[in-house]
């Protein structure tokens, strides 16, 4: 047998304190004279060997029962021979980053590294060793002796690479088909046990080591975003950042700073409720076209979270195309047009169109177009599966519906079904839609006078979609699809005379320019590591020489994918830093991109005691928690413990010792 705090066994040098008291606690007699005694002598020596054989079994009491209260202190167990138990021992070492912090008692990652070894060096050198951690490189696949893996365990550094339990198990069945014993060594978040229920044949080959850490107050970064597209040097920017707090405690007075090309622009103090989240925002006229920044904070222990990157590369011109009949005159033209600060405008006769053309086009309007060429329905699928944005508008009189109702089939929107004659008010506006976003002052429309609508086609309602403007009666005017990569607005009514006066409205000149922004291709304000493969250059040119990327000290030749005129760059996973990036064409810096960690690795969340134990009832798993003595628990997991029963041996000899004191009487 063997003991877990063996030094805790020199305090048996106390049941010396019992035997000392019983030998000083002999009472003096008494002398009493009589005229004779020989009777009371008899009963004397009877009470005195009764009394002596009393206080011999109350000293052996208190000196088992010390005995055993020490002994389970120190823990005895009876170890099992491990040459009996799985040949191949696995390692795996979460290292995300939340696991790269020092809740007090260390760096949780060394102490992992610790543990690890620990383990390791309680097996003897028979066994196979292997070591897993989240970057799954090539060193996992291969087994080690226990001198080499100490080696490879000292070489692991935090990732931002997050694996759950079910990608480990994966991972460790690629290099081993043999029996194995892992052990999982975690701060354990809830989002990487994600399970109720393993495989019966892994309950008895995982121990999982908990690293505990602590739920301390932590400003989380969570997003930003603009909040309109950005054309113009002296546009206003508005950066909305989403904040949060990820534990029950209150956070007050922290500053939130806000950083662009390496300067301090500004700065706000915030306060958050537990759990709460807050948006916060920043404006700022920034007048160069390539703009780098980050929000950040200065909040402890938990930093590796402490500022998120951004970039805004002002957009270039908006294309829209509009696709009409022959010497067809339309509102569109005199909208998009004239405004070239913001739009490159083409426009094609349904007979002529330059399909090349049409697939490099932010939005194109299908203006009054009663039937389609199957080419040209195949070009705008295309277009729409690589995020386009189509506006349809039906044409006018139309007697026979099913010539255009087969290019809605085509399109997968809802068909028209008969024609409305009825005096209306387009009079329904969904302001929370994004169309209408910043359009109105505080949603006031009560002075508004709204458009007049004399004749209208009422469509079906079979597939789903969001209305934006509505008539009188609830019937839908214009509403848009959201499909997987693209999105179609369509109008239920012609923009022309006889129908509505809605293209001679003030209300129609946002509503179109919002359809027009918001299908720019905006270039997004970051990436997210592990995620994003391909980048997405505003370059529209056909050969481009010399594509670099350079940042956080690394300069790398991407690989350019040409699509549709489109470019698409791909780092080959060679970005694996948080920052800003710039990408230069033919040594000229054209844009500059930023990436950022995972934002769940913010939310720390680790499993609580309730929810480890019904984990452990549901898979009859061993969890071991983290404490001051995790390396003695290591070096004895494959034990027998019989700490409970010295327990409940030492609580028996007490009640032992107080029934002979209290109970016998002599």
């Amino acid at each position: 047998m063997s003991f877990q705090n063996p030094k805790l066994l020199y305090a048996l040098l106390a049941i010396a304190i019992p035997i000392i008291i019983h030998l000083f606690n002999l009472q003096k007699n008494k002398k009493i004279y009589f005229s004779s005694i020989r009777f009371l002598k008899e009963i004397k020596q009877k009470k005195q060997q009764r009394t002596k054989l009393k206080n011999l079994l109350i000293l052996l009491s208190r000196i088992l029962a010390i005995s055993f209260l020490i002994i389970a202190f120190a823990k005895p167990f009876v170890a099992v021979k491990k040459e009996n138990t799985n040949h191949n021992i696995v390692v795996y070492i979460d290292n995300s980053l939340s696991m790269d912090i020092d809740f007090g008692n260390g760096n949780l990652l060394e102490i992992a590294k610790n543990n690890a070894k620990e383990i390791i060096k309680s097996y003897s050198d028979q066994h196979n060793f292997y070591v897993v951690s989240n970057n799954f490189s090539l060193n996992n696949n291969f087994e080690y002796s226990k001198k080499d893996i100490f080696l490879q365990i000292d070489k692991i550094n935090p990732t931002y690479k997050q694996k759950r339990f079910e990608d480990i198990i994966n991972r460790i069945n690629l290099f081993t088909n043999d029996t194995y014993h892992l052990y999982f060594i975690s701060d354990l978040q809830e989002k990487t046990l994600k399970f109720n229920k393993i495989k019966p044949e892994l309950a008895n080959k995982v121990t999982f080591i908990h690293l505990k850490n602590l739920n301390l107050p932590n400003v989380c970064i969570d997003s930003v975003i603009i909040e309109e597209p950005i054309f113009k040097y002296n546009d206003k920017i508005t950066l909305r950042v989403q904040v949060s707090n990820s534990s029950n405690n209150k956070i007050i007075n922290e500053p939130l700073y806000l950083h662009l090309n390496d300067k301090q622009k500004s700065q706000q103090y915030i306060n958050l409720s537990p759990f709460e989240k807050k948006d916060i925002l920043f404006n700022f006229i920034e007048k160069k076209s390539i703009i780098s920044g980050d929000i950040r904070t200065q909040d402890n222990p938990i930093s590796f979270d402490n500022k998120l990157f951004f970039t805004i590369n002002k957009l270039d011109k908006i294309n829209v195309s509009i696709i009409n009949t022959k010497n067809k005159k339309n509102c569109f033209r005199d909208l998009f047009k004239n405004d070239t600060s913001m739009f490159l405008f083409n426009e094609f006769e349904l007979e002529n169109i330059n399909y090349n053309l049409l697939l490099k086009q932010d939005l194109i309007v299908l203006n009054e177009i009663e039937e389609i060429s199957s080419g040209l329905l195949n070009t705008l699928t295309t277009f729409l599966n690589k995020g386009g944005s189509l506006l349809i508008v039906p044409p006018p009189k139309l007697q026979d519906f099913q010539r255009f109702n087969t290019l809605l089939s085509e399109l997968k929107i809802n068909n028209i079904k008969s024609t409305s004659v009825n005096d209306l008010k387009i009079n329904n506006f969904v302001l929370e839609n994004d169309i209408y976003k910043n359009v109105f002052t505080n949603n006031d429309l009560s002075k508004v006078e709204y458009p007049n609508s004399y004749k209208h086609y009422k469509i079906n309602k079979n597939k789903v979609f969001n209305e934006i403007i509505k008539f009188a009666n609830k019937d839908p005017f214009l509403v848009n699809y959201n499909l997987k990569n693209g999105r179609i607005y369509q109008f239920t009514s012609p923009l022309s005379k006889g129908y509505n006066n809605f293209k001679d409205h003030a209300l129609f000149v946002p509503t179109l320019i919002n359809i027009a922004t918001s299908s720019s291709k905006l270039t997004p304000q970051y990436y997210t590591l592990g995620k994003t493969n391909y980048i997405i250059s505003k370059e529209r040119t056909n050969s481009i020489q010399n594509v670099r990327i350079v940042g956080n000290n690394i300069d790398i030749i991407p690989t350019i994918i040409n699509q549709n005129g489109k470019n698409l760059i791909d780092h080959n996973k060679q970005i694996i830093e948080a920052g800003v990036y710039s990408i230069s064409f033919n040594n000229k810096i054209k844009e500059k991109i930023a990436f950022n960690i995972n934002s769940s690795e913010n939310k720390i969340k680790t499993l609580d005691n309730k929810k480890l134990t019904e984990l452990n009832s549901k898979n009859n798993l061993n969890f071991i928690n983290s404490d001051i003595e995790i390396s003695n628990k290591i070096k004895n997991i494959d034990s027998k413990e019989y700490w409970k029963i010295a327990l409940i041996l030492s609580l028996l000899f007490f009640a032992i010792e107080i029934l002979l004191i209290k109970k016998i009487k002599i």
